[in-house]
């Protein structure tokens, strides 16, 4: 089986993820706040209400972009270094047996995940007394995890594992799991197994344990406008519906020794083999698709998802320098109707495969870990249809802008569901702005990460806008910490770009 779907993933993030709160908006990241601060598309997704503001006659009407993106990755035990290798490649790390079974430890109850989503195109025009509307394209991959102790065993250590109480080896014999087996002995172990008395169910092995993961793609409609229009006080009301494509799904959570999220569906495109016979007994199986080139994999993958998601929000303006926000966004669900799967309620009696090498969960393969098939880890079940409802937050925004010169706000962003990749508590920001110059403007800011406990980040960007205002690029980050120090909590590397915003 090949890699469960870095493959997919590896190959997208490469020429190119931390955006839950700030999606793709480059210009928002540097500062960590977003609400009452993003205008024309980059308001998709964060605010639909702000389409429909303007501050003056000179802004532009028409906002055209293309590939801005946001690349994110964190970890509460690995150091940045280990983290970059770790996201971006994964195949050059090889662990020895000690290396795993530290590896093990390290992993165990912390986080770790990556978000990617890029705006392959993004367009917005406002039309006088209409308001403004936009249409964007943008990926979404996200994935995360927390592994209890056993689970993170089994994932490192594969069939050496302390859980099975008895190894085969590679001449035939079965002799009993001990710590002190010698590195040798451990090399030639083909399969683990434990005997039916004490095997556990995948519940109760991936008790406390969360695996999800996402992508899906968006094709996105917005429309803002202004209804109430006073020189003290203005209202504005937005909405945003997107018709969402999915093509990959994983989401895996056991909560006091039950399963209560079991769901995978990929793309035929990845060619991801789950055993013939839950194939044939799925009647959702599509068929894999072979010798797939790998632009293809990135850019056209077959989806096996459909689904409807929508925004709302409002701003009001205060003595036209003081901005109020609220919007609730990513409100829908995918269903996932192609290669969908379950995983069964069944123990755990046997493995194949030594562990992962990497540090990164999703490189696997049926060499290093069997994920299906005769001696796999799991057990799947074929299904019809997975509903997965998505990651929804609760928004709300405050700033003050000082002659267009300083821009300060404060942001809380709050999970309206626990669902699959979303942030597990809420986020408060607090950023700024400051223009330099006619040209230069740099953004900075604090807040508390959604994911990590005790982690605070320190974002930072700056942007460069021509003198006529008709073209916009810039660069940020989620953390300049780390960067330069291992803050306490966990690293927080990320990178947020745009080099082709044009406005009129």
């Amino acid at each position: 089986m090949k890699a469960i779907i870095w493959s997919l993933m590896l190959l997208m993030l490469s020429p190119l993820l931390f955006g839950q709160a700030e999606r793709s908006v480059f210009t928002a990241v540097g500062r960590g706040v977003a609400t009452t601060f993003t205008t024309d598309y980059q308001a998709i997704g964060i605010n639909p209400a702000n389409l429909g503001f303007r501050k003056s006659f000179r802004d532009p009407k028409f906002t055209l972009g293309v590939l801005e993106a946001n690349i994110g990755m964190f970890s509460g035990t690995l150091n940045r270094r280990e983290l970059i290798r770790t996201v971006f490649t994964p195949q050059n790390i090889n662990l020895s047996q000690e290396e795993k079974a530290e590896a093990a430890r390290r992993f165990t109850n912390s986080p770790f995940g990556f978000n990617f989503d890029v705006m392959l195109i993004g367009v917005g025009f406002y039309v006088k007394k209409l308001g403004g509307f936009a249409i964007s394209v943008n990926d979404h991959v996200q994935f995360f995890s927390r592994l209890n102790q056993t689970a993170s065993e089994i994932v490192f250590l594969g069939n050496n594992a302390p859980y099975f109480r008895f190894l085969l080896l590679s001449n035939g014999r079965v002799i009993p799991n001990a710590p002190t087996l010698s590195p040798d002995v451990r090399e030639r172990v083909v399969a683990g197994f434990i005997d039916e008395q004490n095997a556990q169910t995948y519940g109760q092995l991936l008790d406390g344990s969360r695996l999800s993961s996402n992508w899906y793609r968006e094709f996105n409609f917005a429309y803002g406008t202004k209804i109430i229009d006073g020189y003290n006080f203005s209202l504005h009301v937005g909405g945003g519906i997107r018709l969402l494509r999915g093509l990959a799904l994983i989401n895996l959570v056991a909560q006091d020794g039950q399963l209560i999220r079991n769901n995978i569906s990929m793309s035929p495109t990845f060619n991801m083999n789950f055993g013939s016979s839950t194939q044939i007994a799925n009647p959702s199986f599509v068929g894999l698709q072979e010798n797939v080139s790998d632009f293809r994999k990135v850019a056209a993958a077959t989806p096996v998802g459909t689904g409807l998601a929508f925004d709302a929000g409002i701003q009001m303006t205060i003595k036209r320098n003081f901005y109020l926000g609220i919007a609730a966004t990513n409100i829908g669900s995918i269903n996932w109707t192609g290669n969908a799967y379950n995983l069964a309620d069944s123990k755990l009696r046997e493995i194949q495969g030594g562990g992962i090498s990497t540090y990164n969960l999703l490189v696997t393969s049926q060499n290093n870990l069997r994920l299906a098939g005769e001696r796999a880890a799991l057990e799947w079940q074929g299904v019809n249809n997975i509903n997965q409802q998505l990651p929804s937050v609760l928004r709300m925004g405050a700033s003050y802008e000082y002659f267009r010169t300083f821009h300060i706000g404060v942001d809380v962003v709050m999970p309206l569901r626990e669902t699959a990749t979303n942030i597990e508590r809420p986020i408060v920001a607090l950023g700024a702005d400051y223009r330099l110059n006619r040209w230069i403007k740099i953004s900075t800011g604090i807040n508390q990460d959604g994911y990590q406990t005790g982690k605070i980040n320190f974002p930072a960007g700056v942007a460069y806008t021509a003198s006529r205002r008709f073209f916009e690029m810039g660069v940020s980050t989620r953390d300049l910490v780390t960067f330069f120090i291992q803050p306490p909590g966990g690293s927080n590397v990320s990178f947020s770009m745009g080099f082709a915003r044009f406005k009129w």
